[in-house]
């Protein structure tokens, strides 16, 4: 294939070196009488190790640099960084991202998610398209992490912030201790944090006339005080036959302690209700603890030309939940009967009686078993057919048991699952150089998959795409998948809890007041069937270094889905007149919020941005530049394939454990620092992104109205679907010092309260996030004068700078009780400070 002049210029100084150091040993080699007038001069640049070979190009591309102008701590900090572009846009799924490292699988995100970020070479963000490659769903997103050759490190940090309003400390220890070696990683963190509590008096929360007598905000969190301690630990190795092996192993303990207000009822005082709350006994508390254990493995390696992977996952998770409520108030009531008792007394002695505890416990026990082999299926005059087939097994336990007025109820699901799939890719013109030259380069691939479940029976999953890219630097890419999806074990299987005196809004009587919330399992619940399909545009202009766009249309849509149980609104109350529970007057007394079924849900949106960044002033060890691009092998030879190997089955000369080596799309924009030492200079990035929702609607069932989730209706208590979402973030960063800004803005919402009921009002929310840093040994002779600061970094961060809390309002203008301020965000503006240290 020839290069054309552009890309002869764009080739890496690297491969234009080593064509100058050996152009004399070829000449004496070469024919003196041989003329070459007519032939252009090809130049191959090697690909960056551990990249991912498609023709997907990565939605974001970070360099060393780029990387460290975050001002991240760990790899889970820096994707809380760039969230909004890491985040499947699809709908569906947990959100959470494909996680690979040097182009290869792991078994799961546990594996990178406490690496520092000094140990990255290179983060890569793709589309959702490309996990069907490595065995994935294709409503996840996915990063690769190159990692450096060799990086050593001990670090340690402590965090501290506060709200702004105060009534809160949040505190965190963390330390860590990485080592990547040339056939080796091993990284260990344990971390702890610790937040005190906000009580509804230290947010001003108006009570009512009863509760205003005992002072009960006192006795109620808006945020329950938690302890957390994490411990995390990696180890991976690769082999003199190819093959790497990596271990992983976590602990999770969690706690909290929420107080639930004071033991309450009504009496009857001369044949009128009378209700009260009594401080005898003191607050009623809820408190959870769980404890979590997971452990998994993964192995890569190659067989012949084609490359395999096996990852497995197991984790085991209980949770034990205690919930205090009102004793019995029967003796009391009858000794007022009897006239010897003042119900208006602040203490009852034995007459009352004391709290009972419900408990309930939960044990989840999962096992994901998934394994890969991917390879060329046969070469085309256009390219290689590739394909990744995968077979999988996975099965859950759950087992629950909860005790209500000393009454057991146990309960016991299972779920096995065998899965098997397989996905092609097929160029249709890429390498048949007069073809692509005419259109472009231009693929297709698609997907199909079969689960058999053991309490769902068999269900199917397919797909196909396509991608073109007609221009250099311009990609189109399309997508349509379908699948049938069992709900949630979960979903199905959770212990019945019921939380007494839960703030809740009534719509039908426009109203606050305190009703007794019931959530758990459903037993109930069908199979979905969906139906998505995504249009994108990726634009990287050779013409402006550093500028991308990206424009994505959504349209989903599905019957049978299993969701959490809607904002109880009056259309919602006509449509599960079961679940709700009101006295002779009424009044809301009790809702039923185990999940519930829809008919029908279909939503349309288009999310559209830009993201541009340019480096200033001086740079050490990187290149500068955007990506030289790279043709398609025409036989396989596993250079950046899913498990990273060569064509021999051996990681390449150099790499970490776990390496892969090469990628189509070439080396990441910019560079990074060097073995020459840390970067100078600076870089300045921006990114904004408008998302515009065109429909979302839900029909619960054949007969009842449809909800306009745009237009008055709502299933959550934030309200409806704002048509436009804004985002923007942005920072800067030279020689040590740097800022990070992000932003959100969504538009006002309402939702509609029926003919009878009262109609809400949300505003709109923005929300801006400041986050400063600045790396002491940068600063002059600062370390030198403290040598404990060196290798130190102080960051200071603060969110929700404007302190914009969403404002709610009835028809009549005013703020419903249930909607305060401190019941929509009782934290507010929030400031913090971190200290981190390099060892």
């Amino acid at each position: 294939m020839m290069s054309s002049p552009r890309t002869f210029f764009n080739a890496s100084p690297l491969a234009l070196a080593a064509m100058l150091f050996t152009a004399p040993a070829s000449a004496q080699l070469s024919d003196p009488d041989r003329d070459y007038p007519d032939e252009e001069i090809v130049v191959t640049a090697e690909r960056p190790r551990g990249a991912i070979v498609t023709e997907i190009p990565p939605v974001v591309e970070l360099s060393e640099a780029d990387i460290a102008s975050y001002g991240a701590s760990s790899v889970q900090d820096l994707l809380e960084a760039i969230s909004s572009q890491t985040t499947s846009s699809r709908g569906r799924g947990s959100g959470r991202p494909v996680v690979l490292i040097n182009g290869q699988r792991t078994s799961g995100f546990r594996e990178i998610r406490d690496l520092p970020p000094e140990a990255i070479r290179t983060v890569q963000v793709f589309p959702e398209e490309l996990a069907l490659q490595y065995g994935y769903r294709p409503d996840q997103r996915v990063i690769n992490f190159i990692l450096k050759d060799q990086y050593t490190g001990v670090s340690a940090s402590a965090e501290y912030g506060v709200p702004t309003q105060g009534g809160q400390g949040r505190s965190e220890l963390e330390a860590n201790v990485t080592h990547i070696g040339k056939s080796d990683r091993i990284n260990i963190n344990l971390e702890w944090q610790n937040n005190t509590a906000i009580t509804e008096s230290e947010r001003d929360i108006i009570q009512d006339a009863a509760g205003d007598l005992v002072g009960l905000g006192d006795f109620r969190t808006l945020v329950a005080p938690t302890d957390n301690v994490e411990l995390n630990a990696n180890y991976s190795r690769s082999f003199d036959n190819g093959m790497a092996l990596s271990l992983n192993g976590g602990y999770v303990y969690d706690k909290s302690r929420g107080l639930q207000g004071l033991p309450s009822g009504t009496l009857q005082v001369a044949g009128l209700p009378l209700f009260r709350y009594f401080t005898e006994y003191g607050p009623l508390r809820r408190v959870q603890e769980s404890n979590t254990a997971q452990a998994g493995l993964s192995l890569n390696g190659s067989l012949s030309d084609w490359r395999w992977s096996l990852t497995s996952d197991y984790t085991r998770a209980q949770v034990n939940t205690d919930t205090d409520r009102s004793g019995d108030i029967s003796a009391l009531q009858a000794a007022i009967n009897a006239g010897t008792a003042d119900p208006y007394a602040t203490s009852f002695g034995n007459l009352l009686g004391a709290p009972v505890t419900d408990s309930a416990r939960v044990v989840d026990q999962t096992i994901s078993n998934l394994a890969t082999l991917s390879g060329t299926l046969f070469v085309l005059p256009s390219g290689a057919v590739t394909t990744t087939i995968r077979g999988g097994y996975d099965r859950e336990d759950l087992d629950s048991r909860d005790i209500r007025s000393g009454i057991v109820t146990a309960a016991s699901l299972s779920r096995d699952k065998l899965s098997t799939g397989i996905n092609i890719d097929i160029p249709l013109a890429d390498e048949n150089i007069d073809v692509a030259e005419a259109i472009g380069k231009l693929s297709i691939n698609g997907n199909l998959g079969y689960s058999d479940l053991s309490d769902f029976g068999g269900l199917v999953e397919f797909g196909f795409g396509l991608n073109w890219e007609p221009l250099d630097g311009l990609v189109f890419t399309a997508s349509a998948i379908g699948e049938e999806a069992a709900p949630g074990i979960a979903q199905l299987g959770n212990p019945v809890i019921v939380t007494p005196d839960v703030t809740t809004f009534d719509f039908t009587n426009g109203e606050t007041v305190l009703a007794a919330i019931t959530t758990g399992g459903n037993l109930a619940l069908p199979a979905e069937t969906r139906r998505d399909i995504k249009l994108a545009v990726n634009y990287r202009p050779e013409w402006l270094d550093g500028f991308t766009f990206l424009g994505e249309y959504f349209r989903n849509n599905s019957d049978n889905v299993a969701s959490s149980f809607p904002l109880l609104t009056p259309e919602i109350e006509a449509a599960f007149p079961d679940r709700v529970t009101r006295d002779a007057s009424g009044q809301l007394i009790a809702i039923d919020r185990r999940p519930v079924s829809y008919a029908n849900v279909h939503s349309e949106r288009i999310r559209y941005g830009i993201d541009f960044s340019k480096r200033f002033g001086e740079q050490r060890g990187g290149m500068r530049g955007r990506p030289m691009p790279t043709a398609r092998p025409p036989q396989p030879e596993g250079e950046g394939s899913p498990d990273g190997q060569t064509k021999e089955g051996k990681p390449p000369e150099g790499t970490a454990a776990g390496a892969g080596p090469g990628s189509r799309s070439g080396a990441p924009r910019g560079g990074g620092p060097g073995a020459s030492g840390r970067p100078r200079g600076g870089r300045w990035q921006l990114s904004a992104f408008h998302t515009i929702r065109l429909e979302d609607r839900i029909l619960i069932r054949p007969g009842v109205e449809e909800l306009d989730l745009l237009n008055g209706s709502a299933t959550g208590s934030t309200g409806g679907s704002p048509r436009h979402e804004f985002e923007i973030n942005g920072g800067w960063f030279n020689n040590g010092l740097g800022f990070r800004l992000d932003a959100k803005h969504q538009v006002s919402t309402r939702v509609d309260g029926g003919i009878t009921g009262s109609d809400l009002r949300f505003s709109d929310l923005t929300t801006v996030n400041l986050r400063t840093f600045i790396n002491l040994d940068d600063r002059g002779n600062l370390t030198e004068n403290v040598p404990f600061l060196k290798n130190s970094r102080i960051a200071f961060k603060v969110d929700n700078i404007f302190n914009d809390i969403q404002t709610v309002r009835d028809g009549n203008g005013l703020i419903p009780l249930s909607y305060q301020q401190g019941y929509v965000d009782p934290v507010g503006r929030y400031v913090e400070i971190d200290f981190r240290k390099r060892f």
